[in-house]
């Protein structure tokens, strides 16, 4: 199965036609005609789509209608801010979100930017615009909500959220994770890493493996000789999804 990861608009009917039968594509569905998708279902591609399950984007449409849910802004992504799940709406419109996906055959999300319950845990401080919610009520937020899209027959992939996947294992809920995916285990910007975390994310991915968890990784790396370090790294710990890609914004080369 060929993975492709694609999160600008333009290059996404790219990404799909270059997607062959059983291929997985990764997708951002806000702004494409929903023939499209359906078009690349009907060959037999695997679709997921992107939710940004705790974060706002300045450049949706629905910004306007959750900014007051605005909990701080997203270090490094101007533009974005962490929002409180907590909020039955926030919660609904993702539900929503989840379900209009679905109706374009798409089987599986990319759930975006769940570390919010780990940056609750280690506070906003200064940066926080409102009432931070407190990280227990985060988890069980995103947990009622991972709940409602399952039970949709979709698959829910966390995207990094470490500190919340463990929770979500330790605690019993092994159904609501099939696969995770995480970002720059060994490169980041075409540059490796620090050791300290590739030990980590290694770790983690480990003890996800090891709990029947299919294991996803995104490496941002161009040269072939760190490709083919990465693909020999994956291959090692025996996990079965690696994508690379040149470019951070992911453009589904």
């Amino acid at each position: 199965m060929a993975i492709r990861i694609c999160f600008e608009e333009k290059y996404v009917q790219r990404t799909l036609d270059k997607s062959k039968k059983n291929d997985l594509a990764i997708i951002d569905t806000d702004g494409i005609d929903s023939k499209i998708i359906r078009a690349a279902v009907n060959r037999g591609v695997h679709v997921y789509g992107y939710l940004n399950a705790c974060a706002l984007e300045k450049e949706r449409l629905y910004y306007n209608q959750f900014k007051d849910l605005r909990i701080a802004p997203y270090e490094g992504w101007p533009g974005e801010y962490w929002v409180d799940v907590t909020s039955e709406r926030w919660k609904n419109h993702l539900v929503a979100e989840a379900m209009i996906m679905k109706d374009c055959g798409v089987k599986g999300l990319y759930f975006d930017n769940t570390d919010l319950y780990y940056m609750c845990l280690k506070g906003f401080g200064e940066k926080a615009m409102i009432t931070q919610p407190r990280a227990w009520s985060v988890y069980t937020s995103l947990l009622d909500v991972m709940k409602k899209i399952t039970d949709m027959d979709m698959i829910v992939m966390p995207n990094g959220g470490d500190d919340f996947v463990k929770k979500i294992i330790i605690n019993g809920h092994r159904d609501l994770v099939k696969t995770v995916i995480q970002e720059s285990v060994l490169y980041s910007d075409n540059k490796r890493v620090s050791k300290k975390d590739t030990k980590y994310f290694t770790a983690y991915l480990d003890w996800c493996k090891q709990h029947g968890i299919y294991v996803r990784g995104i490496e941002y790396c161009k040269s072939a000789k760190d490709i083919l370090y990465a693909k020999a790294y994956y291959l090692r710990h025996g996990w079965p999804g690696l994508y690379i890609s040149k470019h951070h914004n992911l453009e589904g080369d």
